[in-house]
């Protein structure tokens, strides 16, 4: 059986999740802006992967970010 991961989503231009939006280690993407954030331990939150960043396709960030997250538990 296949499992599906569905993080949070936005799909307002340039919002960035809160640290009350997400828990440490969990994804967010924001669809418009084609970025994938993720909240650090330090209650950062960063940009993980975009598709401005080094060319990357959405598909090779959201593959990435999955990957992360999964190793970061």
């Amino acid at each position: 059986m296949a499992i599906v991961i569905k993080p949070k989503k936005s799909e307002t231009a340039a919002a960035v999740p809160t640290t009350s939006d997400i828990a440490v280690g969990e994804i967010c993407i924001n669809v418009t802006d084609q970025k994938i954030y993720t909240r650090k331990s330090d209650d950062s939150i960063v940009v993980i992967a975009s598709t401005t960043a080094a060319g990357a396709t959405l598909q090779q960030a959201t593959a990435k970010a999955v990957t992360m997250a999964i190793a970061l538990g």
